[in-house]
């Protein structure tokens, strides 16, 4: 994993392309602030901050990895999925985002607000991969936000919570 010096101590750094930005109330930081020319994407949906920390493939995989299986009573559901990749705490702990609620967006704008009470409800994970492939953009990636379901089928309602194509986690 490539390291940064960043405030005064080594923190996991992004060699690669980042998968996943988490700004607002962050206390650890790895990027510069936001770049309205280099940062197109995050200008596009209106997502400027002054301090941030991200995350690539590598830097993700070095977290505890989770592997789950997930189900929904979906129209389109293909039955039982195996998902693997870390807990959204652990990922939300090395940003130290800890705060009071988030909001997860997805490629499309989507955003899922996030109490405490929502995310201590479950074992967020977020998904890399399913069924052992990595999840690309352009698909359900970079990254998946699910729970266990294990031999529950979950209902329809359940699976709206399930933010697919996550790029940007806002901290309060």
């Amino acid at each position: 994993m490539a390291l940064s010096l960043v405030a005064g101590g080594l923190l996991p750094g992004h060699a690669g392309e980042t998968l996943l930005t988490i700004a607002g109330a962050v206390e650890n930081t790895n990027r510069e602030a936001f770049n309205p020319f280099f940062d197109g994407f995050l200008k596009y949906h209106d997502k400027e901050f002054d301090k941030a920390f991200v995350f690539d493939a590598e830097a993700l995989a070095a977290l505890p990895q989770q592997s789950i299986r997930v189900n929904a009573d979906t129209e389109d559901w293909p039955g039982v999925l195996s998902m693997e990749g870390p807990l959204l705490k652990d990922v939300i702990a090395a940003a130290g985002a800890e705060g009071r609620g988030l909001t997860v967006y997805a490629l499309d704008g989507f955003g899922l607000e996030m109490n405490a009470e929502r995310i201590a409800a479950h074992d967020w994970v977020l998904a890399m991969k399913v069924n052992g492939e990595p999840l690309g953009i352009g698909g359900l990636g970079p990254l998946w936000l699910v729970y266990d379901t294990g031999d529950r089928v979950a209902v329809e309602d359940e699976e709206k919570t399930w933010v697919w194509s996550v790029f940007y986690i806002e901290a309060e």
